[in-house]
């Protein structure tokens, strides 16, 4: 999949996207992701910007769809994180392959395996695909690895709206049995129950004896473990499910490790076996070790892999510090450092308790300890304790012994714990506590009344609540409010086995549930204690410490799940980030000691326990102590005293805001779409001279793998129009409505559609252009209408999208204006509240990494002294360019730390150095001329053209002589996606037009694309020669390396 968008690791996709300003739509109802995409990547010949386009339409119907019933219920709607998108995106493209050319998958799939096998000894190659059976039914599974609170489940519905798309698009939609949703247990069931509700999408747990008729029109839900061969009172025979359904399985790498062999694994496979599957899971790495079938499988299947190291590399979920023992610590001071562990909860209970409205915003729930692990009721010998009695034993101690506990809690946090290697566990974990002022026994007291409920403190009790079944209630005394609860499976055994190990125990009538109240506002409970149980169905944002327990070796996967669901945050507006890592707006402040509140302490009450935690944390890709800091890198202004042009709309017209679009919804006619008619509407010879142009030959081109030898020669497209003939077999009542749908989708109330309209519009081949192979057109089967229908329903919603832009771009015209470049303009760095702020790169780096924070105050030394000297580290590159209006530029060819803004990429890298050099070495040239150069941000910051497709050059660049300015806007870029005709390719006449428009003779705008895509290769796709493409303003940077800079200066000059 990657090697579509020509990038061969998952963050070289991402570092485009990470921006969270990014999420959501444009005022045209279009991800922003997706122009971030088309903006930044080049040469996307298998992926070309209309078919992206098409995809993000589809996830945007399919996001407004699962909206409905959130915003109805006055919910928060969906907004896909950027890794959610790709994933959705991923769905898009294969499922489109899938169904349209299964067998050209399977070769594209095959090719990858082949180039990763490149190399590789037997043992650690992947199985091919076969080539010489059926394809789908070796395609027809599809896998997500990512990590919990990732958003699975949205993903998931999502996935069952876009695969039922591509069954109606394709016409299979009655083929379809059942949608069967796997869950490991019955707690998961009703879960998802509850979901698949607030996105209303019809469901319900399955029922052996319903549906019939109804089949394939509800979700339903049942657990794996119900699946059997034959039928029984509480089990379903597989074969009463046929074979042709769509398969969805939520912890997808339960199971897993049996293999092909193991009971769940045939029965999932049988379940699907002419139908499809989608796996969710955040541990099938784990789950997958040591199978190398199980490794040849997933391999193939995973789509999109967003595991821990990416979720917390990106700064969702907690920080989490991790409490380390030794074997000599445990013997020595167990006790001590148990106290240690109570002391951070308690540090953050306070926190909340006394600073809960600051961070309210951040939306930081009451902290919760919990403690997780193997079964807690396992038979132990009398002499032995099991994990969760020495829990209790602890607790006991540490409320009936006030005078020994005062003096552990004045060691923790006035000397701390030394482990045997000279360590101080403790270290700097207390910054808070320590600077309340309370003493040891205040602290103590504290933690009686906050932490157990009991002012007065008490002796602990362990009590069987009689009406929650499986629940065992901790308080202290018998009249304060339960602190604690214990979730196990036989109740009535722990308690005895507390009983024989010394602790106060009873039974209490109870009704309602403690467990269920946990996230209640009203629950009293801030400890729970419960079995690996809580792996899948538990769910709560409470947790902020957590104790394990009885951690075995081959629980890798479980307790992953568990340390994921421990770091959920929803964060500032529901970013799920940490405030550290979040955009802040103005006037909102990080709240001091939020880190505490933000960051998951884990522990364990025995060495071993914390040793196979590390583990697992590494095998994940996890630093096992995960900080990350911040380094903001100046920049040396040079905005001189030049007053520079730049073009902005007015910000307001008539007291609207011209932001989102608001001011032409507004203020601005409602124009009806119609074909373009020069004659009575002039202007309409733009959508004539700009023809909507739709390639069908990559509808992914031949599905054929990159790097396959053969059918790689150049033919002349075939270009045609629909006649007379084929309209007559279009649904022009289904096409106006799936256009009143997508001008819905793109918000656009504002535009009119008639049914009349279209018709003409089929019926005028002056606005496009479409280049598909002859034989699709040909009048030789019925079957080919839906076809013609998909291709007339993509050319219209093409002209429509032209057609607003056109008519708001005409309303917006005469409220462009030419503005003076300031020192607060959006383009250059920082938030700059006055002139006087300094402006600047911020960078994310990890903290373990002292060497990258060295070399970067060497370059911000640099940047204060003003010595523009080379500094280049690990791929981190300073640009310096005296033209340009601020100081340095960065480029990154190694992802070692995130900067904001995005650096260079290698093409503008190249056009600045060629630019400078050009600059530097011919004075003549400059004799009596200012040069000035400005890199334009992305949209929302920088300069752009809804005329050209909501284009924004990557650079603008001013040449002042006698008194005159040049502005020359400069996009370096591949074009091998682009047509000849393009918005972007023919700006170099648009940018004339609104210089005309502007009319200041002071001013003269130009426009240049300089191309890394060879000549030779737009020469054959264009059929345009070198000299035609360089009139157009196409330059070409690699092979006119000396001389394009001067090109384009000399024809931006003449």
């Amino acid at each position: 999949m990657l090697s579509l968008f020509n990038v061969r690791r998952f963050e070289e996709l991402a570092e485009h996207l990470r921006n969270e300003a990014l999420e959501g739509l444009d005022e045209n109802n279009v991800h922003r992701f997706h122009h971030a995409l088309t903006a930044r990547l080049f040469n996307l010949t298998e992926l070309p910007t209309e078919l992206l386009l098409e995809y993000d339409q589809n996830i945007v119907r399919h996001t407004q769809r699962l909206n409905e019933r959130r915003i109805t219920r006055g919910e928060e709607p969906i907004v896909w994180k950027y890794f959610q998108y790709l994933a959705l995106l991923f769905t898009e493209i294969y499922l489109d392959r899938y169904f349209r050319d299964a067998a050209g998958l399977r070769q594209s799939i095959n090719a990858q395996i082949a180039a990763y096998n490149g190399g590789k000894p037997d043992a650690d190659q992947l199985a091919p695909l076969d080539e010489t059976g059926d394809a789908w039914p070796q395609l027809n599974k599809l896998a997500y690895w990512m990590a919990t609170g990732s958003g699975k489940t949205l993903v998931m519905h999502a996935n069952i709206l876009q695969y039922q798309h591509y069954l109606e698009k394709h016409g299979r939609r009655r083929e379809l049995n059942r949608i069967l949703l796997l869950t490991p247990n019955e707690g998961l069931s009703q879960q998802h129950l509850r979901e698949f509700a607030a996105a209303g999408i019809d469901a319900e747990v399955f029922n052996k004896d319903g549906r019939g008729l109804f089949a394939g029109r509800s979700v339903e839900i049942l657990e794996v473990t119900r699946l059997r061969e034959e039928m029984g009172e509480k089990t379903i025979a597989i074969d009463a499910f046929e074979g042709n359904n769509l398969v969805l399985v939520d912890e997808g790498h339960r199971g897993a490790s049996a293999g092909d062999a193991g009971a769940w694994m045939r029965a999932r496979n049988a379940l699907c076996e002419k139908g499809f599957s989608f796996e969710y899971s955040a541990t099938f790495g784990q789950a997958v070790k040591g199978s190398q079938n199980l490794i040849n499988l997933y391999a193939k299947s995973i789509l999109c892999d967003y595991s821990y190291r990416y979720f917390y590399g990106d700064g969702f979920g907690k920080d989490y510090q991790i409490l380390n023992l030794d074997e000599g610590t445990q013997q020595n001071n167990l006790e001590l450092y148990l106290v240690a562990c109570l002391l951070a909860f308690f540090q953050q209970q306070r926190l909340f308790r006394e600073h809960g409205s600051a961070f309210r915003p951040f939306n930081i729930e009451k902290p919760l300890w919990i403690f997780v692990g193997g079964s807690v009721t396992a038979t132990l010998a009398k002499k032995d304790a099991s994990d969760i009695v020495e829990i209790l034993q602890f607790l006991a101690c540490y409320v009936s012994d006030r005078s020994g506990s005062i003096q552990r809690i004045d060691r923790v946090l006035n000397q701390g714990l030394v482990s045997t290697t000279g360590k101080n566990l403790f270290a700097g974990r207390f910054t808070y506590l320590n600077t309340t002022g309370l003493t040891p026994a205040q602290v103590f007291d504290e933690t009686l009344a906050t932490l157990f409920n009991a002012p007065a403190g008490g002796q602990l009790y362990v009590e069987n609540l009689k009406g929650a079944t499986g629940e065992v209630a901790l308080r202290l005394g018998a009249e304060n409010e339960p602190f604690g609860v214990i979730n196990v499976g036989d109740d009535a055994k722990l308690v005895k086995l507390c009983e024989d190990n010394g602790l106060e125990t009873g039974d209490r009538e109870f009704s309602g549930s403690l467990f269920h109240q946990i996230n209640t506002p009203q629950s009293t409970v801030n400890l729970l204690i419960g079995s690996k149980k809580f792996t899948e169905g538990w769910s709560s944002w409470r947790v902020s410490t957590m104790g394990l327990m009885n951690v075995g070796k081959g629980e890798g996967a479980q307790i992953i799940q568990l340390f994921g669901r421990g770091v959920r945050l929803k964060g500032f507006d529901w970013s799920l980030k940490r405030s550290g890592k979040t955009q802040l707006p103005d006037g909102v402040e990080r709240p001091k000691h939020i880190a505490a509140l933000e960051t998951l302490g884990i522990f364990g009450i025995h060495a071993d326990y914390m040793a196979q935690f590390r583990d697992f944390l590494e095998e994940e890709g996890l630093p096992t102590n995960d900080e990350r800091g911040e380094f903001l890198l100046p920049v040396i202004k040079n905005l001189g005293v030049p007053k520079l042009k730049t073009i902005r709309l007015k910000k307001v017209i008539n007291g609207v805001s011209t932001e989102f679009g608001d001011a032409f919804r507004k203020l601005g006619p409602i124009p009806t779409l119609g074909r373009p008619d020069p004659g009575h509407d002039p202007a309409t010879e733009y959508l004539q001279r700009s023809q909507v142009v739709l390639n069908w030959y990559p509808k992914i081109q031949a599905m054929k793998a990159a790097g396959l030898a053969g059918g790689d020669a150049e033919t002349a497209l075939n270009q045609t129009f629909f006649t007379a003939r084929h309209v007559a077999f279009l649904d022009v009542d289904r096409l106006y409505f799936e256009l009143e749908r997508f001008k819905a989708e793109r918000g656009w109330y504002n535009l009119n559609l008639t049914r009349a309209g279209i018709q003409a519009l089929l019926n005028d081949t002056s606005w496009y252009r479409l280049l598909i192979p002859a034989e699709e057109l040909a009048y030789d089967s019925y079957d080919k209408v839906r076809l013609w229908e998909e291709i007339a329903l993509a050319l219209l919603k093409k002209y429509t999208e032209r057609y607003y832009t056109f008519r708001k771009r005409e309303w917006e015209l005469p409220h462009l204006e030419y503005q003076d470049l300031s020192e607060t303009d959006p383009n250059l760095l920082g938030v700059a509240e006055s002139p006087e702020d300094e402006h600047y790169y911020r960078i994310l780096y990890d903290k373990s990494q002292e060497e990258i924070v060295a070399k970067l105050e060497e370059l911000k030394a640099l940047i204060q002294k003003g010595e523009m000297k080379p500094w280049e580290f690990r791929g981190l590159r300073a640009i310096w360019s005296k033209r340009h209006l601020y100081q340095p530029l960065l480029y990154v060819d190694d992802k070692i730390v995130e900067i904001s803004p995005v650096p260079l990429n290698k093409g503008e890298r190249q056009f600045i150095e060629d630019l400078t050099a050009f600059h530097d070495g011919d004075h003549g040239f400059f004799r009596g001329k200012e040069l000035y150069l400005l890199r334009n941000l992305s949209k929302g910051r920088g300069v752009g053209f809804f005329e050209a497709g909501n284009f924004h050059p990557d650079f603008i660049l001013w040449l002042l002589m006698k008194g005159q300015q040049r502005v020359v806007f400069v996009d370096p870029k591949g074009i091998h996606h682009l047509g000849s005709t393009d918005p972007k390719i023919q700006f170099y006449q648009t940018v004339k037009d609104i210089e005309q428009r502007l009319g200041d003779p002071n001013v003269r705008l130009d426009s240049f694309i300089v191309s890394n895509t060879p000549s030779h290769t737009m020469v054959r796709q264009w059929n345009l020669p070198k000299a035609d493409m360089q009139s157009r303003h196409i330059l070409f940077q690699q092979e006119d390396q000396d001389t394009y800079v001067r090109t384009m200066l000399e024809q931006s000059l003449a």
